[in-house]
């Protein structure tokens, strides 16, 4: 969307429903990878949201067809495992990124979120899980801390206004949440 949004200069809802229906390639609503959904992408266009409209589950019936595309990417670009380098990259469109998802992250109400050394595996042996967010912005407050400034996917009511903020330039080689774990993504259209 925000891709489209630049490129076009139109606001546009993408479907989030054709992606958990149709890319058989990630889990649907169990989750997935940000790389084989833009893959998906790439090959077969996105439908925007009003024609095939987000339902909170995996369509038992399968993949709807559609034939009214309305956002394509010709591919996707990854971000190397450095602040530095994704600063570079949110510098120029917003960015797909995974963070370390403590469950105290679902009643986050705002501020911003400083360095913690989160285990991978919980104490009752569950592993930490991860989630996707889109880094869309960097900034510093009236303290002088610097952090990033992310959109969750849970709406407005989540976080501030539905986006969250995480302090930047944690020098412990992975970035608060472990920003810097895996490598970033986004979609590029040439």
């Amino acid at each position: 969307e925000a891709l489209h949004y630049m490129k076009t200069k139109q606001s546009i809802l993408l479907s989030v429903q054709q992606l958990i229906d149709c890319d058989t390639k990630n889990n649907g609503c169990i989750g997935g990878h940000s790389d084989v959904a833009l893959e998906y992408i790439r090959k077969n266009g996105l439908w925007s949201e009003s024609s095939y409209p987000y339902v909170d589950q995996s369509n038992s019936f399968g993949c709807k067809v559609n034939e009214a595309v309305v956002a394509r990417i010709s591919g996707f670009e990854t971000v190397p495992t450095t602040e530095e380098a994704l600063e570079e990259a949110v510098a120029k469109q917003p960015v797909i990124i995974y963070l370390k998802w403590p469950t105290s992250m679902n009643n986050y109400k705002g501020g911003i979120i400083e360095y913690e050394d989160l285990p991978t595996t919980l104490p009752d042996g569950r592993q930490l899980r991860w989630h996707a967010v889109l880094i869309v912005g960097y900034g510093t407050d009236s303290n002088g801390i610097k952090y990033w400034r992310f959109k969750n996917s849970w709406g407005e009511t989540w976080g501030e206004g539905g986006y969250g903020r995480i302090r930047r330039h944690v020098h412990n080689g992975q970035g608060v949440l472990g920003i810097c774990t895996y490598p970033a993504v986004y979609p590029v259209v040439w």
